[in-house]
């Protein structure tokens, strides 16, 4: 085969290979980021155990509800009665 006679850049069927190599790479990574993007909402309440918003604290009755929520919170771990022996002094 003489080099005149070679055809230059990609030939049909490597053209579609190619171009099919994309689409699919394409379409993995369509349902990958739906996948990402639907469950990144999730994730924040996911972790903590309940979901649950700031309120900001304007009167002394908003400061009472927030102290009587925060008695209603169980945080019995080692650490915790650590921290409040020592808020305790």
């Amino acid at each position: 085969m003489s080099k005149s006679s070679r055809l230059n850049g990609f030939s049909l069927v490597e053209g579609i290979i190619v171009f099919g190599v994309v689409i699919l790479l394409a379409g993995v990574g369509y349902v990958g980021w739906k996948a990402f993007t639907k469950a990144a909402p999730n994730t924040a309440s996911t972790s903590g155990t309940s979901k649950q918003s700031a309120e900001v604290i304007t009167t002394k009755a908003d400061l009472e509800n927030a102290e009587k929520a925060l008695n209603e919170l169980d945080f019995e771990d080692e650490a915790s009665a650590s921290a409040e022996s020592q808020a305790n002094l």
